[in-house]
C-alpha cells in the first residue's frame, strides 16, 4: 500500500511572500537598524538597502492581486516603513558628509 501525497506545490504567490520577507530583513540590516547576522554588527549600506527596497516593491506589485486585504495592507505598510527609514538614513548620511 503506498501513501498518496496530499501536499500541493507552492504557488508563485507563496514564493513572492517568502522573498518579500527576505528582502525586508536585508533592507533593515543594510539600513543599520538591525544587527547584520553575517557580521554580528550594525551595518549601513544605503545602496544595498535601496536595491532590497526596490526589489520588494517590484515583487509586491506582481503578487498584490493574489493577496487578501489585510495581507496587502501589512506588506504595503512594511514597504512604506522601509522607504521612510531609507529617506531618513540618506538625510543622515548627507548631513554627516557635509560636516
Amino acid at each position: 500500500m503506498s501513501e498518496e501525497k496530499t501536499t500541493k506545490p507552492s504557488k508563485t504567490k507563496d514564493l513572492g511572500f517568502y522573498f518579500l520577507g527576505l528582502l525586508s530583513a536585508k533592507a533593515w540590516q543594510y539600513l543599520g537598524l538591525v544587527v547584520h547576522p553575517e557580521t554580528g554588527e550594525m551595518l549601513v549600506d544605503l545602496e544595498e538597502a535601496r536595491k532590497s527596497i526596490d526589489l520588494y516593491s517590484v515583487i509586491l506589485e506582481k503578487v498584490k492581486k493574489d493577496l487578501e486585504g489585510s495581507e496587502l495592507r501589512e506588506l504595503e505598510a512594511q514597504l512604506s516603513q522601509l522607504q521612510l527609514n531609507f529617506v531618513e538614513k540618506s538625510k543622515e548620511a548627507k548631513k554627516n558628509k557635509e560636516q
